[in-house]
């Protein structure tokens, strides 16, 4: 019996990204959605209902952060786990424990170019704890 494939949706202006986000991801057994701005996140969060979201903090039309804001806000998509990935975070400091705070809740972040064997690992931990509970591990 095959394993149903999670969700996610990647949240990128950047075609290339998308390309490249999708590819590996989809190897790894990922059924991968697209949104290049906050409007296509929101639209496409609320009829796919994914099992997690990748956040690109700068958008073209509306900061990651306030995206989050208006996710969060939304009974049908406030649970969804968000990982963010952005060029703000230096590559020397992301040791794949950053995080970014909205509203006071904590979500992990990671600087692009993208780790992808940490984030892959960050992607199974958050739908994992998403489904079972828990906080980001102290420290973060």
């Amino acid at each position: 019996m095959t394993k149903k494939k999670k969700k996610i949706l990647v949240v990128d202006d950047s075609p290339v990204m998308q390309r490249l986000t999708e590819k590996k991801l989809a190897n790894d057994n990922f059924l991968v959605y697209a949104a290049y701005d906050g409007a296509e996140c929101l639209v496409e969060a609320k009829s796919k209902l994914p099992d997690i979201i990748l956040m690109d903090v700068i958008l073209p039309d509306i900061n990651g952060k306030e995206i989050v804001r208006k996710l969060q806000e939304d009974p049908d998509t406030a649970g969804i786990p968000i990982i963010f990935t952005t060029n703000t975070l230096s590559l020397e400091v992301d040791d794949g424990h950053q995080v970014f705070e909205v509203d006071q809740i904590k979500y992990r972040a990671f600087a692009k170019p993208l780790h992808y064997r940490k984030l892959l690992s960050a992607i199974h931990k958050e739908i994992n704890r998403s489904i079972h509970g828990g906080e980001l591990p102290p420290g973060n």
